[in-house]
């Protein structure tokens, strides 16, 4: 009897677990992507050239600015603005990474001596009139060396 009453429990206990699990297992939540009109954007390529870089010794670092006369108050307090930085070459191994970029690298001084670096490539807006990005190159050292300058393109992109 006692056997019965068991075989009968586990059987329910058995069910219900077995229900609970079918209803969990079987929901399946879709969330539909968030589509917001009238969200607008703006894409502008700038090219930093070798020679136009210029060197703030307070800061310690490279910078160069552009006008984006693109960037509203509107774009500053409610939007999004993001920097890129194209490494590589275009049309064979060229990336687009976004900024502040950071990477280190292994140098050789003088004496043969390796060393490594890290080298930070970033930005800033600033709103006014006409309002500016400014892209950054610091070393993690601080210090000038000419020799790291190249041509540089950039990409900025406004959405709001």
């Amino acid at each position: 009897m006692m056997n019965k009453k068991r075989i009968s429990l586990l059987k329910h206990v058995a069910i219900i677990m077995l229900m609970i699990f079918a209803s969990y297992s079987c929901k399946k939540e879709t969330v539909a992507p968030v589509i917001y009109e009238g969200l607008q954007k703006e894409i502008i390529n700038v090219t930093a050239e070798k020679e136009d870089w210029q060197w703030d010794n307070e800061q310690g670092r490279y910078f160069i600015v552009f006008d984006i006369p693109e960037l509203t108050n509107a774009i500053y307090e409610d939007g999004l603005q993001v920097g890129y930085v194209f490494i590589g070459q275009q049309g064979n191994d060229e990336l687009q990474k976004i900024l502040p970029y950071v990477n280190t690298y292994w140098e050789e001084d003088d004496q043969g001596n390796e060393f490594k670096y890290t080298e930070t490539i970033s930005c800033d807006f600033e709103l006014g009139s006409p309002s500016t990005v400014a892209f950054y190159i610091q070393a993690s050292d601080l210090g000038r060396d000419d020799n790291i300058l190249a041509d540089y393109n950039f990409r900025v992109v406004f959405v709001w």
